[in-house]
């Protein structure tokens, strides 16, 4: 990111943590942190293919942070909100009877 605003590094994460409030460190784990919620609730993925998956070679790594960040593991997560998601679909609106 430095490289491509062609700023020196310091000034660069000082405009980036004033404009987003996340050093740019926090804001990479942050949007990997969401894609791997999102594949957790939708998916039957490994917990360590969803850490490959959002850039995370270190299955532990992935775990621990993901607990500080989100406050569950992984695994507690995806049981949590994968079974929401599903009773959500079920609940979602049917379509009418014919002739109604």
């Amino acid at each position: 990111m430095v490289e491509q605003n062609r700023l020196p590094e310091r000034s660069f994460k000082r405009r980036f943590t004033q404009a987003t409030g996340l050093t740019p460190l926090e804001y990479v784990h942050t949007l990997r942190l969401e894609e791997a919620k999102q594949l957790l609730e939708t998916t039957d993925f490994a917990i360590d293919a969803v850490a490959n998956e959002v850039g995370y070679e270190d299955g532990s790594f992935f775990r621990r942070l993901f607990r500080r960040k989100v406050g569950l593991s992984p695994h507690a997560y995806r049981l949590r909100f994968s079974a929401f998601r599903r009773a959500l679909a079920h609940s979602s609106v049917r379509p009418l009877p014919d002739g109604a």
